[in-house]
């Protein structure tokens, strides 16, 4: 049976790299509702970059590119529970890394799953730790996030912007003074700083 659970409706996002210290303060001092979480991923990185799969709690998440406007990108969302419901390739990755194992009331843990992993697999693992600070300005999300990679120590620092507004995403970049920096997804910062 299909996971009936419906995609996101797509989100405008933009994320730069860096320190970025005048942005992270403007950013406390405007920002509400701040958060603050240290997550645990498990990037899978393939040669389309207009797919972002991850693993976090034992799920399967894909984000998928659907367009580009005024510099942002907007990207729809699902969490995959079974490989049906899971457009491929990232079936047989939800296959071959046994994520139903839940569903049949068995543990899991996504570090033993790669393990299992064929060397040839398409999408290569890559783990790492996030501390993420959330801050919402109007309707706009906002989050500051270092990112550890496990297997190399490097530390990435990013500021991102997501909502449905587009004008309002627009002025909120630019009071943030990051108009003009290069928008770069997650997982193609993290491929990126992997491959050097």
């Amino acid at each position: 049976m299909a996971d009936k659970t419906p995609a996101e409706k797509a989100k405008f996002e933009y994320r730069v790299w860096g320190k970025q210290k005048k942005a992270r303060k403007l950013l406390d001092s405007i920002g509400e509702d701040k958060t603050d979480e240290t997550i645990e991923d498990c990037y899978f990185l393939g040669d389309d970059q207009d797919w972002n799969a991850k693993v976090r709690d034992s799920t399967l998440k894909i984000k998928q590119l659907v367009a580009e406007e005024k510099g942002f990108e907007q990207w729809t969302s699902q969490l995959h529970h079974e490989s049906d419901s899971t457009p491929a390739p990232f079936d047989e990755l939800f296959d071959d890394l046994h994520l139903d194992r839940l569903n049949r009331g068995k543990s899991f843990s996504i570090k033993k799953a790669v393990k299992g992993l064929d060397d040839d697999h398409d999408a290569r693992p890559v783990f790492v730790t996030k501390h993420r600070v959330r801050y919402r300005v109007g309707s706009v999300r906002a989050e500051v996030t270092e990112i550890i990679i496990k297997d190399t120590g490097d530390e990435l620092q990013t500021i991102a912007i997501v909502g449905d507004d587009l004008d309002e995403l627009v002025a909120l970049r630019k009071k943030l003074g990051l108009k003009g920096s290069d928008n770069v997804a997650v997982h193609v910062a993290i491929d990126a700083a992997v491959e050097e």
